[in-house]
């Protein structure tokens, strides 16, 4: 079978084909609530039906300058790739709002989504931290197909340079190079 390639392009995120490739180029993570039963006679707690509130600001942990930054913007765009929750995905890259709807609407072809991250890889460079981690995204499109898309997720964070911006600051998602993998 044919692989076609949808480049994901900040420039109003043209989408080009109707394919099985997604590259993303461009930063909460609310967990849902859940509650240990509570020891007999107390009543036990039950996990809430209702959605966790949304976190409006970027978590602490993605102005941290190491690892653990990194991972926690990698995990909050995991957990809204899977939740559905495509703003907050679209949050965790470094472009501006105007693109997100093209990219909830590239990702609402597929019906289930799962996203696995291995460890990543930090380095340095012009005044930057840079962390690289595998990603592997599977589950069912909307016609019932089986997909499977992997590739490297690269962030960055401005290191702490004279003139750099909150935002640059802050780690965010600088690419998502992510292919389809399945014929």
């Amino acid at each position: 079978m044919h692989k076609r390639t949808i480049p994901v392009i900040l420039a109003g995120l043209v989408l080009a084909g109707c394919g099985s490739s997604a590259t993303t180029n461009a930063g909460e993570l609310p967990g849902e609530a859940q509650v240990s039963p509570a020891p007999m006679p107390e009543p036990v707690a039950v996990r809430s039906t209702q959605p966790a509130p949304r976190q409006r600001s970027a978590p602490i942990a993605s102005t941290q300058k190491g690892v653990v930054g990194a991972q926690a913007i990698l995990a909050t765009w995991a957990q809204a790739l899977e939740t559905h929750d495509f703003g907050r995905a679209w949050v965790q890259f470094s472009h501006p709002p105007a693109a997100r709807d093209a990219f909830a609407r590239w990702w609402r072809r597929y019906r289930t989504i799962r996203v696995t991250t291995g460890p990543g890889e930090m380095e340095g460079a012009a005044g930057s931290s840079y962390y690289t981690a595998p990603a592997t995204i599977s589950g069912v499109d909307l016609r019932g197909r089986a997909y499977l898309l992997q590739g490297d997720v690269v962030l960055r964070r401005v290191n702490d340079v004279d003139g750099a911006t909150p935002a640059e600051l802050r780690w965010h998602i600088e690419s998502a190079d992510l292919k389809n993998v399945l014929p």
